[in-house]
């Protein structure tokens, strides 16, 4: 509740809102059943959303039925609060696929994938933006004490500059499966980069980044390219990189297994020797029907890694998965306890204020040090 209450407050004093003339943007009522590993509940939901202008807030008052509660639910959670007028934005909600530069340092990061498969506050983040003509701000933190700021400036219009700076200030405490458990050292991260416009939408860009410890640092670096293009109903994006990591630095360090079980960056694979190699992404978007993700990356002495989302809607049909899958570790396969994730959902529409939704995931859970498969199926009502 502290993190309810602080939310509220930020959100209100940031805004001075006037909540008389705040609209009611959307307002849904949800009944459904939970099962996450051994617990099972059902549960029914409200989901109001407001909107005043810029500011947008987003509630969940959940109300389980049964005391088997999974781990991690949460009667009131905020599932976001918002402002954005195109030039400067503040948004405490949940972070997914979130990147900085080209992905050096940090590359789809992600708090979702940290809790249950329904949004708690322990999920959420804060995090603002300021973006002028020729220079940009960006900062977030998380209550798991992971910071950031990043700044942007358009040295020249054919040169685009960028510099991150990541901080963990007390690492990631992850269960294992016998039961005892790892403290991850606290890492922190300062990364550069560089892009230059090219013709026939091209942009060449090069990164460098480091990972340092109390112990010891690492550095990488990565130069690339990609391509865009967009029309009215098709965009694409493409993009390849080479990699130059030395020993101990693993790119894309903060990512969507941050969270939940981090690389180890003294393990062999990690720290033995260099490991350079590539990484590969294309993106795909056909009109509001089909949008896909896929990152392929692979590196010397280690296993090939492939991560990937989906969505696609068809008449009265949605669905969307996601997986993702660690990098330096000895597998050739979707690992669950290694720290692979599956997710995905499926809906139906039975009518304009009914909907029908399956949602699934299955994950490594580092306060239980086991895989938990979750399913969450329910009826939402709208209004």
């Amino acid at each position: 509740m502290k993190k309810l209450a602080l939310a509220i407050v930020i959100f209100c004093i940031l805004g001075g809102i006037s909540f008389g003339s705040v609209a009611l943007s959307d307002n849904t009522i949800s009944l459904g059943y939970i099962k996450a590993g051994s617990s099972e509940i059902a549960a029914i939901s409200w989901r109001p959303d407001f909107r005043l202008g810029a500011w947008g807030v987003g509630l969940a008052v959940n109300i389980p039925v049964g005391n088997n509660k999974p781990e991690g639910y949460d009667t009131v959670v905020f599932r976001y609060a918002e402002y954005n007028d195109g030039i400067k934005g503040l948004r405490y909600g949940m972070l997914d696929g979130y990147t900085w530069g080209h992905g050096l340092l940090m590359k789809n990061y992600s708090s979702r994938n940290s809790g249950p498969i329904t949004q708690n506050n322990n999920q959420t983040a804060f995090k603002g933006y300021f973006n002028a003509e020729r220079v940009g701000a960006e900062f977030f933190t998380t209550w798991s004490h992971l910071y950031g700021v990043r700044l942007t400036e358009r040295a020249h219009q054919l040169l685009i500059l960028g510099q991150s700076y990541i901080t963990d200030a007390d690492g990631v405490p992850v269960k294992n499966i016998d039961g005892t458990t790892t403290i991850y050292p606290s890492v922190s991260g300062l990364a550069i980069d560089a892009s230059v416009p090219l013709p026939m939408n091209f942009v060449g860009y090069a990164e460098t980044a480091a990972l340092m410890m109390t112990s010891n640092s690492a550095v990488g670096s990565t130069i690339g390219i990609n391509w865009g293009f967009n029309a009215l109903v098709f965009a694409a994006l493409f993009d390849a990189g080479y990699r130059i990591n030395g020993k101990n630095f693993v790119p894309g360090y903060f990512n969507g297994n941050y969270e939940t079980n981090p690389i180890n960056l003294t393990s062999y694979e990690a720290s033995s020797k260099e490991k350079n190699g590539y990484i590969a992404e294309v993106n795909l978007l056909f009109s509001s029907l089909l949008q896909a993700d896929v990152i392929y990356e692979y590196y010397n002495g280690s296993n090939a890694v492939l991560n990937g989302k989906a969505s696609a809607k068809y008449d009265k049909y949605t669905a969307s998965a996601y997986f993702e899958q660690p990098k330096f570790t000895d597998f050739r396969s979707l690992n669950l306890e290694q720290g692979a994730i599956i997710g995905m959902t499926v809906g139906y529409d039975i009518n304009d204020n009914m909907t029908l939704f399956a949602h699934y995931k299955k994950a490594y859970d580092p306060t239980a040090g086991k895989v938990i498969e979750s399913q969450y199926y329910e009826v939402k009502l709208g209004f």
